[in-house]
């Protein structure tokens, strides 16, 4: 099979490229008020997040117990979308240099591709509000394959997407799921975003670990030139 001749970096979303908490956070208050259930904390939800929308209010009710297991789910859903969809991006933001890492990346010829559980609509709205969506040559949610992160289907859609070489692929992210992906995959490696919502410990388990955002573009190169 012909594969392009650029590498390609993925960026996970949440936690590694943007910083997404606050507004996350504010739609699951607002949507446990709606419903009168407890309010949750920032942290609450830090601990909820990257394994796609639905597990999150899935989490959410978890967390409410009792009091959640009379409410119409497929409704609760479609209120935290419309929420979210029109609150993503009122604190949200890339976080410190994210977009000095894309631009040395495009310099230095990689393609750049977006691999999240968000759902894709969402997704793409955010990067087209935060004026970054011209970075990305792929973009792929968690809704737009047979199934999302970890499983490897994900990943490998995203690159298909891109004629992408798996030997020349590395993803970036804060959450296991990244780190699986890249596994199950089996391409070129994975480095961990420590700067991310994800236990140091995470790092361990990833080719690279980086506390920077800026040290993205070379430790990407040290790992598809071995």
């Amino acid at each position: 099979m012909s594969y392009i001749s650029n590498p390609v970096i993925v960026f996970d979303m949440d936690g590694t490229l943007i910083d997404s908490l606050p507004d996350l956070a504010n739609s699951a208050r607002f949507l446990m008020k709606e419903y009168d259930l407890p309010s949750v904390t920032d942290q609450d939800v830090r601990l909820m997040i990257g394994d796609g929308m639905r597990v999150l209010v899935e989490r959410l009710f978890a967390f409410a117990g009792d009091k959640a297991s009379a409410i119409n789910f497929e409704e609760a859903m479609d209120h935290f979308i419309a929420y979210y969809m029109d609150h993503s991006t009122e604190y949200s933001k890339p976080f410190d240099g994210a977009v000095q890492a894309m631009e040395e990346f495009k310099k230095r010829g990689w393609k750049i591709a977006l691999c999240t559980n968000k759902i894709t609509k969402a997704a793409e709205q955010i990067l087209v509000q935060l004026k970054i969506d011209h970075f990305f040559d792929a973009v792929g949610g968690g809704d737009l394959f047979a199934d999302k992160k970890p499983n490897a289907c994900h990943l490998e859609g995203i690159m298909k997407m891109l004629n992408a070489d798996p030997a020349k692929t590395v993803m970036v992210g804060d959450h296991i799921n990244d780190i699986l992906v890249a596994k199950n995959a089996k391409i070129a490696g994975s480095i961990f975003a420590a700067w991310g919502y994800g236990k140091p410990v995470l790092g361990q388990q990833a080719t690279r670990s980086a506390h920077s955002i800026s040290k993205l573009p070379d430790l990407a190169e040290s790992i598809i030139i071995k």
